[in-house]
């Protein structure tokens, strides 16, 4: 992989997680939050 893709892949990172960051700050219930919590942890365990 190329510098320039790794800078990419690394910014489509950052928006992802700015993304869920803000998904479960508008959570309108306590268990729409804790669901986004475990989606988003579940989806970094799998890229690792």
């Amino acid at each position: 992989m190329n510098i320039a893709a790794k800078l990419r892949a690394r910014r489509a990172e950052a928006r992802n997680r700015k993304a869920v960051a803000r998904a479960i700050d508008m959570a309108s219930t306590p268990a729409m939050r804790h669901e986004l919590m475990v989606i988003a942890q579940a989806q970094v365990s799998t890229l690792r």
